[in-house]
């Protein structure tokens, strides 16, 4: 289907998060992940008897690996993912982010208040794709057309080996629920942390750390701006980075990235989580610039490893993270498979709605990449068009809200009100006891919930213990063992849910 006007889950969300929560402008990029077409040799070494293996049928998902892109404010983010994908270097005043966008207004102020996705592809030597349709105007985000994109992912989901998504995420700290949204609900492989050398590591620049470090996904740092920072200011950013990093919240081992023979230690070494590259870049020079592709090209897909997506051959699981309404196709929503495979015309559950139920719907057509699909499974990241299987019944974008699934017919699944969760409490400024309410990050799911019970009287930072949670909105789709995040303003603990009460 063709990209529509995307809708606001943020206002369909407004009253789940209580009052005096902070409104963010939102529209999301559908989306996407691999083809068939475009993708390379990875499941070849599998097992054939491997539950993840579907007999070379979809060769080669492994090959497209999600960065998650954070750090403070104008560090300069949007500037070096648009530097990257288009292969061109920035002017200094907007010229490589305005392609990266998705909203004037973004362009006006220069500021990220949406996810943006950006796709970088590489041949088998490891060069990158080059594509002749740049992305629009440099002058107008709006000329940043969904038709010049889907011919730009297009030619390079052809052409490309491998395939990095950059998922550029907000700086602003009014906006830092649509980042802890983006980290925990789209499974990024990896967090690429954005310092400008000229202001050095801020506080929202530590509040992403630490919910990367939380989350367990690895990240690498990128210090940009080197052209304009002063040397000596430039190496108090790099001491201050790499005394961070050795601190007893992150225990990380730092690695400067001078030359192309640090790449490969680089990229063998983050995945263990004990090591954390960091380069030296500028967007308006270009140095550092190759290095950094170098190691995209080379970092490891987690798609296993990360243990957020089950094997393509289990019940079908889609969460939906952005719903659209395109003129002449209906309802599109995108989202990522958690589990099993989707094809066209497949009959699926769509649910929780605001009662708390399930309705049948068939998937009239499937796109990956902006790409059409026969299918696509665990791992991937899709849209589909949707039309309900229930007499008389339209479906509208209305009707959506956030922590909606779709789910194999066979599950009969139930809405909870109600889970245990064991959690850890990263900081808090007093104590969390009964009635004290937060607002609850588990995979696509964003709403306020209360404390009902605790496993002790009170809760204070660095305890660990059991809480019994009831959402206060609406009930949601919730499987055993999911991680999550609570928050009230800025991050106050994780955890994983140990019990559901359906019954509640």
């Amino acid at each position: 289907p063709r990209r529509g006007e995307p809708v606001s889950l943020e206002e369909s969300g407004k009253a789940e998060e209580g009052p005096g929560k902070s409104m963010d402008e939102t529209g999301k990029e559908n989306h996407s992940a691999e083809t068939e077409e475009g993708i390379a040799a990875a499941y070849a070494e599998m097992d054939e008897h491997d539950e993840w293996s579907l007999g070379g049928e979809l060769e080669g998902l492994s090959e497209d690996i999600k960065v998650a892109v954070i750090g403070n404010v104008d560090s300069g983010k949007s500037t070096l993912v648009g530097v990257l994908t288009k292969s061109c270097l920035d002017d200094g005043r907007g010229l490589a982010r305005g392609k990266v966008f998705n909203f004037v207004h973004e362009q006006a102020n220069g500021r990220t208040s949406s996810i943006a996705q950006e796709i970088i592809g590489f041949h088998q030597d490891g060069s990158q794709v080059q594509t002749d349709h740049g992305g629009g105007s440099s002058s107008s985000a709006a000329a940043v057309t969904a038709a010049s994109r889907n011919n730009t992912w297009g030619t390079i989901v052809k052409n490309a080996a491998r395939i990095i998504t950059f998922m550029d995420l907000c700086g602003h700290e009014r906006y830092l629920k649509t980042t802890i949204f983006g980290l925990v609900g789209l499974c990024p492989d990896y967090a690429m942390i954005v310092v400008g050398a000229n202001m050095g590591v801020q506080r929202m620049t530590r509040e992403h750390l630490g919910i990367a470090l939380a989350l367990k996904v690895p990240f690498f740092v990128v210090l940009t701006k080197v052209d304009i920072a002063p040397e000596n200011v430039y190496k108090q950013s790099v001491a201050q980075l790499q005394k961070i990093l050795k601190g007893t919240a992150a225990k990380k081992l730092p690695l400067m990235v001078k030359d192309e023979n640090d790449i490969e230690a680089a990229a063998s070494s983050i995945a263990c989580d004990r090591v954390c590259p960091i380069f030296s870049v500028s967007n308006v020079t270009g140095e550092g610039l190759d290095l950094v592709r170098k190691f995209l090209f080379k970092i490891a897909n987690r798609l296993r490893e990360s243990g957020n997506f089950r094997p393509p051959t289990d019940p079908a699981e889609f969460h939906i993270d952005g719903v659209y309404q395109v003129t002449g196709v209906g309802v599109v929503v995108a989202g990522t498979m958690k589990a099993g495979t989707i094809q066209n015309n497949s009959q699926l559950l769509l649910g929780p709605d605001k009662s708390g139920n399930f309705k049948p719907v068939l998937v009239r057509s499937v796109h990956s990449k902006r790409v059409p699909v026969p299918k696509v499974v665990s791992g991937q990241a899709a849209s589909f068009a949707l039309r309900s299987l229930m007499k008389k019944d339209t479906l509208k974008r209305a009707a959506f809200r956030k922590g909606m699934v779709l789910l194999d017919r066979g599950i009969q699944p139930k809405a909870t009100w109600e889970f245990e969760a064991e959690v850890v409490i990263l900081h808090h400024a007093t104590t969390i006891k009964e009635r004290y309410q937060a607002v609850i990050h588990c995979g696509v799911i964003r709403q306020a919930a209360q404390v009902k019970c605790l496993s002790g009287d009170l809760l204070r930072t660095g305890d660990k213990g059991r809480i019994r949670f009831r959402f206060m909105y609406n009930a949601e789709y919730l499987v055993l063992d999911l991680p999550l995040l609570f928050r009230e303003g800025r991050t106050k603990g994780l955890g994983r849910i140990s019990n559901l009460f359906h019954d509640a």
